[in-house]
């Protein structure tokens, strides 16, 4: 589904415009500060619906929503403002939804999912859409039931789709070194097209073997027909959010990352990026810590220690930064009782003791 965005707002305009492109099936083709801007792109290229505030320069939104549809008339139009006393004139303006900002994520969904119910009644369907979760394990599925999870025939037919998620683009021979190392090349070659075949008939009961495109020298996955978790995170990650959006951007990684990537699966060729993307989810927890702490926001900035040490429980820094904390707000006894914790957990798990800065810490008090 290919939406724009319409706010005169530059925060809300890009706020609303990432929360879109994390929505599965939602595509973000535009964001516009003017209605002049929109009303050229929707003459040209006629999204499927427009998100548009009602309030905007040179004209309104309720005025600019009657432009769009005489433009378009299968486009919809979903109001966002900050104010509810326009909500009986955009509804008789067939919106298809009026949304209070600040929107959360939560109510967004609905107004997607109402959106994409609307489409299918208007002829204008969206392509069949496969989820794709490769964080705490790996799993592919159309819809939310048991019958459209999508079953292998081997495990390395699903860890050559699972090459391909993670990839998006890659030639054949780099999935021959990868997955087939050893093997003389004819061989090896002929098991990637067996392995093809088998990960299309696998995609056909659910629509979705055109996902794939294969050439001579290279094969690609279509983005556009999965929604897949590993995207998201990394769109997130790569981001700059702003110290307002920073929380609701951390919430939502943690939300995506439900373990390891591929986890359970003897990947070795995942073992890297696994790595990566954990290390830029506890930068990201460290960094928001780091805000909260020089705004005096200790509970907040505690909570992000945790969450870090759970994924990194070697690490005596944050164990460290958390103990400050503790000390900093009176609970000398916790703060004790995570250092010991720390030291009993190193001594089983490395037969070591923790740096002696970390104790340290304690006799500055």
């Amino acid at each position: 589904m290919e939406v724009i965005v319409v706010d005169d707002e530059e925060l809300s305009l890009n706020r609303l415009g990432n929360m879109l492109a994390g929505m599965p099936g939602v595509e973000v083709c535009g964001l516009f500060y003017t209605a002049a801007e929109a009303l050229r792109y929707i003459n040209e290229n006629k999204p499927d619906a427009v998100f548009l505030d009602i309030c905007i320069p040179e004209t309104d939104g309720l005025a600019l929503a009657n432009k769009i549809k005489d433009i378009d008339g299968s486009a919809k139009v979903v109001f966002v403002t900050g104010y509810d006393e326009y909500a009986v004139r955009a509804f008789e303006l067939e919106a298809v939804d009026y949304l209070m900002k600040p929107i959360s994520r939560d109510r967004l969904e609905k107004t997607v999912q109402r959106l994409q119910r609307a489409r299918i009644g208007t002829g204008r369907q969206s392509k069949p859409l496969m989820k794709v979760s490769c964080f705490g394990g790996f799993r592919a599925a159309v819809g939310d039931s048991d019958s459209g999870i999508v079953n292998w025939r081997s495990p390395k037919t699903e860890e050559l789709f699972a090459f391909l998620i993670l990839k998006k683009n890659v030639s054949r021979d780099e999935i021959v070194n990868t997955l087939w190392d050893g093997l003389e090349p004819d061989r090896a070659l002929t098991n990637i097209n067996s392995t093809m075949y088998y990960i299309r008939k696998a995609l056909s009961p659910h629509g979705l073997e055109k996902c794939i495109a294969a050439t001579r020298k290279e094969i690609r996955i279509d983005s556009e027909l999965i929604s897949c978790d590993l995207y998201e995170f990394e769109r997130l990650l790569r981001g700059r959010p702003s110290s307002k959006d920073r929380v609701e951007t951390l919430d939502r990684l943690a939300e995506l990352y439900k373990g390891e990537l591929f986890q359970g699966k003897a990947y070795e060729w995942s073992f890297s990026k696994s790595r990566s993307l954990e290390s830029g989810f506890i930068s990201a927890l460290l960094e928001t810590a780091e805000y909260y702490r020089e705004k005096q926001g200790y509970e907040q900035a505690e909570k992000m220690y945790k969450r870090a040490l759970e994924i990194d429980p070697f690490n005596e820094e944050i164990c460290g930064h958390i103990i400050q904390i503790c000390l900093k707000m009176g609970r000398k006894s916790e703060a004790l009782r995570l250092y010991l914790q720390m030291e009993k957990f190193l001594m089983e798990e490395l037969g070591e003791k923790p740096q002696a800065k970390l104790k340290k810490l304690f006799e500055e008090q």
